[in-house]
């Protein structure tokens, strides 16, 4: 019998990761499992000092991470007004290394996340959160595409 007792469900509050909540709740719901929210603020790349007067990075990253924490709490609300038990959690780091520990240290049993869909360019350009961790995570991955997304063929 397949026991999942922890979800680890990353977000960065996108439509796509809306639409993957869905999936999250279900899961956890369907499989009484505690779900672990985590969203991770990746700082910014070094400043060149022409624009170094201007943006301060831990300014930057403080209003991230306190838009962040509301983000969370309403994710947290929503859960806990179905029922689930949840907790969150806010990283700052590389995106897909956060998530890869905090599944780790979580003894996560499933992540649950979203895809944005991004091809081409986009792709080769940025990468895909969701392809990393689905190398690399010692637990399965459901990766969850909106249905808004193209799908494209080779």
């Amino acid at each position: 019998m397949l026991t999942i007792q922890r979800i680890l469900f990353p977000t960065d509050f996108s439509e796509p990761a809306d639409h993957a909540w869905n999936y999250a709740l279900t899961f956890a719901r369907e499989f009484n499992a505690e779900l672990h929210v985590l969203h991770v603020v990746t700082p910014p790349p070094r400043l060149s000092e022409a624009y170094a007067g201007y943006v301060n990075p831990e300014t930057l990253v403080e209003g991230l991470q306190v838009a962040a924490t509301a983000a969370l709490e309403r994710l947290i609300q929503d859960a806990k007004n179905r029922g689930l038990v949840c907790q969150s959690a806010l990283r700052l780091g590389v995106d897909f290394t956060q998530i890869i520990d905090y599944a780790l240290a979580s003894r996560a049993d499933l992540i649950v996340m979203a895809t944005h869909g991004r091809t081409g360019l986009a792709h080769a350009l940025m990468g895909s959160v969701a392809e990393k961790v689905v190398r690399k995570a010692a637990c399965p991955v459901l990766t969850v595409k909106h249905p808004a997304a193209k799908s494209e063929m080779p």
